[in-house]
């Protein structure tokens, strides 16, 4: 794991004060809705969470590490459903309470909007990236209407506006990645290998 004092550019003896200082600026400097790297941003995190933590920074002054061997305070993964095809998201969900060292208070004025957008995919056939289509979805208790345009390409992404995961400065936005879902030959029935065919043929 990435030495938290390297990563925040402080002496193993800095103070609280010192350490809260150095993630502000570093975290400002390098946050995503900004132009910065999210691994880097993330990395910036995880140290805080370990030098702010008195029992976690104790930890790795002795052993090198926090818990097994990992950093502490990586965020876990969720996902949303979807409607006819795949849905994953990810999100670390820092509000509604304190995280250690004071986390939860920084995390929300600085960090809210940066952790409440969302990813997802959804699957979907070569003939509704052709022709087009719309697919209704569901984020949680939400649902919504994914226009998908004729000539969609696969790993195109679109992006709806205050619907991800809320923040105390209102709602991040959710983004849906098209994939892409190509039929195995084992698995088409007759009539769809027969229009394959006539497909192929046109193509020529």
């Amino acid at each position: 794991m990435p030495n938290p004092y390297e990563t925040l550019g402080v002496a193993k003896d800095a103070s609280t004060d010192e350490i809260k200082r150095a993630f502000r600026k570093l975290s400002h400097q390098h946050h995503p809705d900004k132009g910065g790297d999210a691994k880097q941003f993330q990395e910036i995190n995880q140290a805080y969470q370990i030098l702010s933590d008195p029992q976690k920074r104790d930890q790795f002054d002795q052993f090198g590490h926090v818990g097994n061997g990992g950093p502490a305070g990586a965020g876990g993964f969720g996902g949303f459903g979807g409607g006819a095809g795949r849905a994953g998201g990810f999100g670390f969900d820092f509000t509604g309470g304190t995280a250690g060292g004071g986390l939860g208070d920084i995390f929300d004025d600085i960090f809210g909007a940066a952790f409440s957008n969302i990813q997802a995919e959804v699957q979907i056939s070569p003939a509704q990236a052709v022709m087009g289509d719309k697919m209704e979805l569901r984020t949680g208790e939400e649902k919504i209407v994914l226009t998908i345009p004729p000539g969609t390409q696969d790993g195109q992404a679109f992006t709806f506006r205050g619907r991800g995961k809320a923040h105390n400065r209102g709602r991040g936005d959710l983004q849906i990645v098209v994939r892409i879902v190509m039929p195995t030959g084992n698995r088409m029935s007759r009539t769809e290998r027969a229009l394959w065919e006539q497909l192929k043929n046109i193509g020529r």
